[in-house]
């Protein structure tokens, strides 16, 4: 009798470590943010499904005037054999100085014309998009411009080859903004993104998408400084809980995946192994050394 109570005991105790067990995953494990909470960046608009870039050149045209070459300048009115309407001044039967171009979509292109093409300063009207105004080169936008859309989104920045590339702030209607690198019409390279609501992203960017090293921030305190791939936190990253509650460790497809370490808010560890956001194993071993080295030397913790 006395050596099954003994017996009774032992599981018991086994029972109460289990349940101690589950508690402690239980406890350490929940990241407290929901996934929807990191709200994903606006995509720019852009002109790229227009075919925009061919309109600021204008070689075969007719001149509804005079046959003869014209070696002044004058003003004079130049007929495209795509419907666009040139006016403004001619030189040598061509395009030459100050000038307006109105085609038959009804986009305008108003600046200085050498040779038929966009060059140096100018403007451009997009009956179905933006109003650009800046610099152009060999017919297309290149340099300084500003970009305004229908919607009320300003870019301003630089371009090259008729798209944003290089610098430049976009900031939407809605009161998002981005400064930062662009590639042809793309956010991309290293930026800042900021909500209206307060968050804010800056990090590395691919084709509009988080993608890279970058520091999260929400408007509660916490923040994640890590990897990101396609928008979602992937690799390794660092996630703080405005408590003081940290997870250092391992990412996949936004949630918490592979080796890790929680410390809660009095700087107790715990160790363990998570799969898709759940702690599946841990331990409570010290030693574990799990942040890369050069981690904090490459942080946009600014």
């Amino acid at each position: 009798m006395g050596q099954e109570c003994q017996k009774c005991q032992k599981r018991q105790e086994v029972h109460s470590n289990e349940i101690n067990k589950q508690e402690v995953i239980s406890s350490d494990s929940d990241p407290e943010y929901e996934e929807d909470d990191e709200k994903q960046p606006q995509k720019p608009p852009s002109m790229d499904s227009k075919s925009n870039s061919s309109t600021f050149i204008k070689e075969q045209y007719l001149s509804s005037d005079s046959k003869q070459e014209q070696i002044e300048s004058s003003q004079n009115q130049l007929n495209f054999q795509d419907g666009g309407i040139y006016t403004g001044i001619v030189i040598n039967n061509m395009a030459n100085g100050l000038g307006r171009l109105v085609m038959p979509n009804g986009d305008i292109y108003e600046g200085s014309f050498i040779n038929n093409k966009l060059e140096g300063d100018g403007k451009c009207i997009y009956a179905r998009g933006p109003i650009y105004t800046g610099q152009f080169k060999q017919g297309k936008s290149n340099g300084f411009g500003k970009e305004v859309w229908p919607d009320g989104s300003v870019y301003e920045g630089e371009f090259r080859n008729g798209k944003k590339n290089g610098k430049g702030i976009y900031k939407w209607s809605q009161q998002s903004t981005y400064n930062g690198e662009w590639v042809d019409n793309m956010i991309n390279g290293v930026g800042k993104y900021e909500w209206p609501d307060g968050r804010s992203y800056y990090g590395q960017w691919a084709r509009n998408q988080m993608h890279g090293r970058g520091y999260y921030r929400w408007i509660d305190g916490k923040y994640y400084d890590g990897e990101y791939e396609n928008d979602k936190k992937s690799g390794f990253g660092i996630f703080n809980w405005p408590d003081g509650k940290q997870y250092q460790g391992y990412w996949f497809d936004g949630k918490q995946h592979g080796k890790g370490l929680m410390i809660n808010k009095e700087g107790k560890k715990k160790f363990g192994e998570w799969q898709n956001g759940k702690l599946i194993s841990c331990s409570d071993e010290s030693n574990l050394q799990l942040i890369p080295d050069g981690w904090f030397l490459n942080t946009f913790n600014q």
